[in-house]
This record gives structure tokens, C-alpha cells and sequence, in this order.
């Protein structure tokens, strides 16, 4: 070490020497901005700064080792072999490039790798160059001093590699490898001196004077300087260039420089956004206001406060784009930025939402809230003009059961077969809206009412007709329709559209599948109608109904074998009200649910005070059917009244088997079971009564009195009853005839076959079952009365 020391003091010049060291520090720590730089630049740049990292660091070796061989102070002439000194140079500049393809790669281990290799080639660059040396002999050599300077450059190179910093990373961290290398150098060149001794070379004949040494270090200065900081400069420019066209070309935006109001620069998504098809090259050169249309109508460029939007001048014509303009210099002079963006899909997005916002989502007709927006502005313009509004409302008939039988998927596929059809009735003038469930409405203005209202009426029960065969599809509805006019019937929309469904609900009423148009006494009946629903609701708890007993009686003995249970309801003010009328209010309003379980409490309360053997019947409705619970609540009201099973009987219209069939036979089964008699009722006026009586064993059949009433004069009417008859004995069946009224009818149902019959030819409805052994009429003799 006292040598090595002993000749940096007399074997250099100072200065030389300094200048070595800071051209291996400047050139080091550019070396490593390489290399992150490497780290940071696409693939296909990496081998560009390889080889420019190469040329710096190894330039760097060599004019560090070349300046600290001019700063020797020999006793001879000293000159160099400019070959063997341009060898040095490729040698430096070669393991360079090969220690930074090794620091670029993955693989574990590679700063051992690296510092080795740099070893390497510092060691032969130096040998190299001292060979080059003319006028100077090595004399002597201590082995010793250059093995121990090698393994510490050795380690410093490899300590350089390992702590390499993030490209991220700030602060002295950044300069410390490139200080260990510079060391690690440095060591071995001035062991390497240290370690030699020389002797003068008399062949040479001339040497290096001071003068030409001073160029020579002044050159090599220069040449190191430019190398490096051009270096630097390249990767910052690079740097930046690369990362403001990165930055520009991940935006989501479109971005374009504009000049003149022609476009001189573009990123790839401004084309992408206008679909110009050759990429951003397409849109230089262009004038901006061949590209966009601003709905505005205002130029492209033309002051806005906000964003605009603008439509394609050449592309596909429903892109919406959103562009802003701002002023930035450019290349040294003022330009626009336009920023673009593609809004195509949020405004459709958006009219997607507002569509759905005023139509309906499966049917896309207008909805309630469209339908009041254009029924105003029908009424306004109407109301100024003096002219008609007609308001058809439109509900299907059967298609709860066509919901019941084949499910919702179904019930849409109907609801939109009739969407299409009052779409293909109405004109262009005419609104037609769902406005819920199986309800539509049409709004139609600008034509001579009612005529035109009652021709569209026409067509669309026309089209139906054509459209659904009610009697062979069980797919297949109908429709009422319900007419109001404006200004006759109402002046305001909304009244207008209550009259609309006043005259809807009396074309229900009058038997489905016709039309009516609104009248006074239209309001009148439903007013009265909504009276006695709310009436209805009460009577219960102000104990206004009443059961009364209609006896059943066997054709052969007239022996009383039971009653059927009739409700009946006598109000304050409205008197009493027949069931006809209050029976389908009930089932309309679910009213009937609790009045069904009074009288079914109150039936066999009452019948377990008769003869053993008397049974009694009770109508059921379908709305109470199709509660899951129904068989439960039997049950629960035979224990609670002591009334056994056998005695009661359960009558049903065969609309109970058509509303889920699967529960309401499973409802059946259950009662059956329990012991509870069911009778079907109406027989005859059912959908498929033969397939009913096939799938499930019935205790009783009831033939409809629609038959009973003109069996004396339509031959028909009576082979139908002894048709039924004949069934309900070969499938041992018995089969009651309701609604006998005269000698005639009872004699002609007994010849027939009928086993059981019931009216008033047997006895009329009442209250205590003990006077029913007075009414008049009766076959029954009196005894036979007491006795039941």
C-alpha cells in the first residue's frame, strides 16, 4: 500500500490524474442512467441504450485509463501504439456492453457475473494499453499488489451491481454504485502502475512533449464531456418524448394539435374517435371542420364556456363525440388543443334509460307516464281547435287464466302478440299505451269522433277474432273495450280516463268481448257499485247477512236428505240486495274470502242441530280455493263446530279447476280424504266438464238450471239432462237438476234419471228449517218434512 501511495505521489500529474477521475465518475454515474433507462424503455429500444451505454462507460474506462497514462511522469520519451491504444478501446467498450446485457437480463446471480466480467475487461483494457506504451520497458512486476487490487475491484464492482437502484429511486442511493465502480477502476489502474517498474526504451527517438500532452488530455476531455452529457441529454428528451407520447396515447380521449384550424399532430385515439381508418397519420392535414359538426352550429373552434358535442362529418352517423377546446404553445407557436371523446354509448345508454322512462319494457308501447303527456297535449290542442278526443280502454278477457294455466312466460308472449295488434290497428296519429298488467289505453285526436273511435273499436275485435280462436286455443283472449270523448264526457284528462274505465267495466259486465261508450248513468251504476263494495266490507261485523236453507230432496222417495246454504243480505237503506248483484263484487274486491269462511261457519253451526244424515252444501268460490290453506281452514271449522265431514258438501264450479290446476286438485284430494263430500256445480256450462268428471271422482253432479228452466220446450235442453243423467249413473255418480219450478220440470228430471233435485217446486229458501215443512208446492208429505 506504501507503494501504491509513494507512486500516485510521484509518478503522476495531480491535475491529469483528477481529470481521470472525474471523467470515470461522470461517465460511471451516466453508465447507470443507462441502464435504468434500459430497465424503463420499450423492448425494442433496449439494445439502442445498450450499445450507447456501452460507447459511454467503456470510452469512460479507456479515457480514464489513457489520461492517467499521460499523467505519468517518466524519465524517457513516452509515446503509444495507436493501434493497440484503439484496441484498448474496443476492448472497454465491448465489456461494457457485455456487463449491461448481463445487468438487463433476470437471471439470479448476475452482479457476481457482471463484476467479474467488468474485472475482466478493466484488467485487459489496462494491459492492453500499457503495451501500448512506447519509450518505457516494465522492468518488474509484484503479482502480489495487482491480485489484491483486482479482488477489491472485484468486490466493489460486484457491491456496484447488487445495490443498482429502482428507476424510482431519489437521493445519494442513486450515485453509490456508480462511485464504487469509478473506485474499483481506479484501484486497478494505479496498483497496476504501482506494481511495475520501468526502465527508458533508447529505441525511441522522439517523445510526447507537453504541449502535444495537453491537446491530447484537453481532446480526450472533450470527447468523454460530449459522450456523457450527450448521453444525458438523449435520455431525458428521449424520456420525455416517449413519456408524453405514452401519456397522450393511454388517454381515453382523443387529443390533436391544430393550426389554422388544421390538425398538425394527432394520437392514435383522436382517430380512432372520428374512425378515420389509417390511424392518426389520416387526421394531419385535415381541416377540423371537414371532421366534426358541432350541434351547436357554432365552429369547431369558436369560444364555448363548456364542452359541446358534435356529430361525424365523415363516419358513422350515430357517433356523438364530446369535444373542448384549449390554446397552448406548440413548437413555438399558438395552438389548439381539441380533446375528443366518444359519447355514442352513454347517449345511448342514455335515450335507452329515457325510453324506458316513458315505455313500457315488454311491449314498448308508451306507459302511464307517456300516455298523460300526450293525452294534455291532445286535450290542449283539441281544446283550441275545437275538436274530438276519444280515450279507448282496453282490458283482456281470460287472460288471468291463460297466467294461471301456462305461467307468465306465456302471459308476455299474449301481451305482446297484442301489443303488435293494437300497434298495426292504429294510425300514426293515434297513442297506445300499457299502462299495467293486461290494461291498455289508446288516445286518438285529429279525426271525427265517434266514428273513428268506434272503426278502430271494430278492427281491433276484428283482429283479435282473426288473431285468437277463443274456442280451440286456451292461448287465446279477448278484449273489452271502453269509449270516452272529450270534450262530451269530460274536459280534463284525468276525468276523461275515468270514463274511459267506466265504460270499460260495463263492457265486462255486459259479458265480455264488446264495446261501450260512456254514458251518465254509467257513474251512477258504479258509484253504486263502490257503495256497496264498501258496504260489503262492513256487514259482516254489523250483522246484516243471513243463511238461508233451500232443501235437497231425492226424485223417487221426496225424502229430504239435505239443505244448501244461501247467502242473503238485507241492508238499512239499500234493502235487500239479491246475490246476483253482491256475490261478484265480493270476488272482485277478495271480500269474499272472509264472507266464504262465515258462511261456512255459520252452515255447520246451523246443520249440526239437524237429523243425523241431513247434510248441508256450500257454495265456494274459486278466490277462496286458491288459497293453499282452504282444506286447513275446513277442518279447523268442522272441529270448532262439531259438524262430522260426511255431512258437509263442498260445491265447485269447474273455474276452480282452471285457475292452477295442480293445487286445486291437490286442495280436492285433501277434503276428499278428510271426508268431505264435492260437488261440481253448473255442470255443463264448464270448460271441458267430460275431462273434469275423468281426472277426479265427484260425489255429486249438479246439471246447470240454464237446462232445467227450457228442458218443457227445447227437445236439446232435455236430452243434454238425460245425457247427464246416464253418465252420472254408469260412473255411479248422483246427479241433482237445480232450479225445478214446476210439476212438469220434476216428473220430466225423475223419468230422465236425475236422483236428487232442488227449487221451489220443492221448496223455497229459509231461514228456519222447521217452516220449510209448510211451503207450498212440495211432493214431500208432511210427515216425511218432520222427520228430516
Amino acid at each position: 500500500m506504501l507503494k501504491l501511495v509513494d507512486c500516485l505521489a510521484i509518478m503522476h500529474d495531480p491535475v491529469t490524474a483528477g481529470l481521470a477521475i472525474v471523467i470515470s465518475i461522470a461517465s460511471m454515474q451516466v453508465v447507470f442512467l443507462l441502464q435504468r433507462r434500459v430497465a424503463e424503455c420499450a423492448v425494442q429500444r433496449q439494445p439502442l441504450w445498450l450499445v450507447t451505454g456501452a460507447v459511454v462507460g467503456g470510452m469512460g474506462i479507456w479515457s480514464t485509463h489513457f489520461l492517467a497514462m499521460l499523467a505519468y511522469r517518466s524519465a524517457g520519451p513516452l509515446d503509444f501504439d495507436w493501434t493497440m491504444t484503439l484496441m484498448s478501446a474496443l476492448i472497454a467498450v465491448a465489456g461494457m456492453f457485455e456487463v449491461l446485457t448481463l445487468l438487463a437480463r433476470p437471471e439470479r446471480g448476475k452482479a457476481l457475473l457482471a463484476g467479474l466480467l467488468l474485472a475482466a475487461t478493466v484488467a485487459a483494457m489496462h494491459f492492453m494499453g500499457m503495451w501500448s506504451m512506447k519509450g518505457l520497458i516494465r522492468h518488474s512486476y509484484d503479482y502480489s499488489l495487482l491480485l489484491v487490487a483486482v479482488a477489491i475491484s472485484t468486490v466493489l464492482f460486484v457491491s456496484a451491481f447488487r445495490i443498482v437502484p429502482a428507476p424510482f429511486a431519489r437521493g445519494p442511493a442513486r450515485c453509490l454504485p456508480g462511485l464504487l465502480v469509478v473506485a474499483g477502476i481506479t484501484l486497478m489502474h494505479f496498483a497496476d502502475m504501482a506494481a511495475a517498474t520501468f526502465m527508458v526504451d533508447a529505441s525511441v527517438a522522439h517523445a510526447v512533449d507537453e504541449t502535444s500532452r495537453l491537446v491530447l488530455v484537453g481532446a480526450l476531455c472533450a470527447v468523454s464531456t460530449l459522450l456523457a452529457s450527450g448521453s444525458v441529454a438523449a435520455v431525458f428528451i428521449d424520456r420525455h418524448l416517449t413519456d408524453l407520447r405514452g401519456l397522450q396515447e393511454a388517454s381515453i380521449e382523443g387529443l390533436a394539435i391544430v393550426r389554422d384550424n388544421r390538425v398538425i399532430d394527432a394520437n392514435s385515439r383522436f382517430a380512432e374517435v372520428l374512425a378515420l381508418d389509417a390511424g392518426a397519420t389520416r387526421a394531419e392535414g385535415r381541416d377540423l371542420d371537414s371532421l366534426l359538426q358541432p350541434l351547436d352550429a357554432a365552429p369547431v373552434l369558436a369560444p364555448r364556456e363548456r364542452t359541446a358535442e358534435a356529430r361525424l362529418m365523415a363516419g358513422p352517423a350515430e357517433r356523438i363525440v364530446e369535444f373542448a377546446v384549449r390554446t397552448v404553445e406548440y413548437r413555438g407557436r399558438p395552438c389548439q388543443v381539441i380533446a375528443v371523446r366518444d359519447l355514442t354509448a352513454s347517449h345511448q345508454a342514455k335515450q335507452r334509460i329515457e325510453h324506458l322512462a316513458s315505455h313500457d319494457a315488454l311491449t314498448n308501447l308508451a306507459n302511464r307516464t307517456l300516455l298523460e303527456q300526450r293525452l294534455c297535449q291532445a286535450i290542449t290542442v283539441a281544446g283550441e281547435a275545437r275538436a274530438s278526443v276519444a280515450v279507448l280502454a282496453l282490458d283482456l278477457d281470460r287472460f288471468k287464466a291463460v297466467n294461471d294455466m301456462h305461467g307468465h312466460s306465456a302471459g308476455d308472449d299474449v301481451l305482446r302478440r297484442v301489443a303488435r295488434i293494437l300497434r298495426d290497428c292504429a294510425n300514426d296519429h293515434d297513442s297506445v299505451a300499457r299502462i299495467g298488467g293486461d290494461e291498455f289505453v289508446i288516445v286518438q285526436s285529429a279525426q271525427s269522433q265517434p266514428k273513428a273511435a268506434d272503426q278502430l273499436a271494430r278492427a281491433i275485435q276484428k283482429a283479435f277474432r282473426r288473431e285468437f280462436n277463443t274456442q280451440a286455443n286456451s292461448l287465446a283472449v279477448g278484449v273489452s273495450i271502453g269509449i270516452a270523448l272529450f270534450p262530451d264526457d269530460a274536459q280534463t284528462p284525468e276525468t276523461l280516463r275515468h270514463c274511459a274505465d267506466i265504460a270499460l267495466y260495463r263492457a265486462k259486465s255486459e259479458g265480455r268481448g264488446t264495446v261501450a261508450h260512456y254514458s251518465a248513468e254509467m257513474d251512477q251504476d258504479l258509484q253504486q257499485r263502490r257503495r256497496i263494495e264498501a258496504e260489503l266490507r262492513l256487514a259482516i261485523r254489523r250483522k246484516q247477512l243471513r243463511l238461508n236453507f233451500q232443501p235437497l230432496v231425492k226424485t223417487e222417495s221426496g225424502a229430504v236428505v239435505g239443505y244448501e246454504a244461501l247467502l242473503r243480505w238485507r241492508h238499512p237503506e239499500l234493502g235487500e240486495v239479491p246475490p246476483s248483484t253482491f256475490i261478484p263484487i265480493a270476488e272482485e274486491s277478495n271480500a269474499i274470502l272472509s264472507i266464504g269462511e262465515w258462511v261456512l261457519r255459520q252452515a255447520c253451526r246451523t246443520a249440526v242441530s239437524w237429523p243425523d244424515g241431513c247434510s248441508v252444501a256450500v257454495n265456494v268460490s274459486a278466490i277462496q280455493f286458491a288459497r293453499a290453506n282452504f282444506a286447513d281452514k275446513v277442518f279447523d271449522i268442522l272441529r270448532e263446530t262439531g259438524l262430522e265431514p260426511e255431512r258437509l258438501e263442498i260445491e265447485v264450479t269447474e273455474t276452480v279447476l282452471l285457475q292452477d290446476e295442480a293445487q286445486s286438485r291437490a286442495i280436492l284430494n285433501q277434503l276428499k280424504a278428510g271426508g268431505v263430500r264435492i260437488v261440481i256445480d253448473d255442470f255443463g256450462t264448464g270448460y271441458s266438464s267430460l275431462s273434469n268428471l275423468r281426472t277426479f271422482q265427484f260425489d255429486k253432479i249438479k246439471i246447470d238450471r240454464s237446462f232445467i228452466a227450457t228442458m218443457e220446450t227445447d227437445r236439446h235442453a232435455r236430452a243434454i239432462v238425460r245425457s247427464v243423467a246416464d253418465l252420472g249413473r254408469n260412473i255411479n255418480v248422483p246427479v241433482l237438476a237445480e232450479g225445478v219450478e214446476t210439476a212438469a220440470q220434476g216428473e220430466m228430471i225423475r223419468a230422465d234419471g236425475c236422483t236428487h233435485a232442488q227449487g221451489y217446486y220443492y221448496g223455497r229458501p229459509v231461514e228456519d228449517i222447521a217452516a220449510a215443512a209448510h211451503t207450498s208446492g212440495s211432493v214431500i208429505s208432511l210427515a216425511e218434512r218432520r222427520s228430516a
